[in-house]
């Protein structure tokens, strides 16, 4: 009866809707088709406020890397993880300006479709899938 409840209980876990227990989060962006190293602004608004002195990430994914690489390298949170950091991808700051939104200004220094990715609805680890990702074409000078 019991190896039975813990059967339940483990699948319960494993095959429960990751989306349920996670807030919504958008993300809007000043100039929507950027060129290389050119500045464009960052918004993101979250459906619940962020508690006071914790933060959210922005991580900018390079044309054809692996987001879960990049993403565990620069947050530090996967030993699986190899990306050559910054060249496969970095952290872009993030600004609280509101309960619920965040500002950052973006500068992707090449052409290509790159990813920007929330990797969790605070600053510690990341999620699978992450809750945010937007991509960005970003064209040549």
């Amino acid at each position: 009866m019991r190896r039975a409840i813990a059967f339940a209980c483990l699948a319960a876990c494993v095959f429960a809707p990751a989306a349920a227990a996670k807030f919504r989060m958008t993300m809007s962006l000043g100039d929507s088709t950027p060129t290389a190293g050119s500045p464009f602004t960052v918004v993101v608004n979250t459906e619940d406020a962020i508690p006071t002195g914790d933060y959210i990430k922005l991580i900018a994914v390079a044309p054809g890397k692996d987001w879960y690489d990049v993403v565990g390298r620069v947050t530090g949170d996967s030993s699986l993880a190899r990306a050559n950091i910054p060249y496969d991808g970095f952290q872009i700051k993030l600004v609280r300006v509101a309960p619920k939104r965040w500002r950052a200004v973006a500068r992707l220094p090449r052409p290509g479709r790159w990813r920007l990715i929330v990797p969790n609805g605070t600053h510690e680890g990341f999620t699978i899938p992450p809750p945010l990702v937007r991509t960005v074409v970003v064209a040549a000078r």
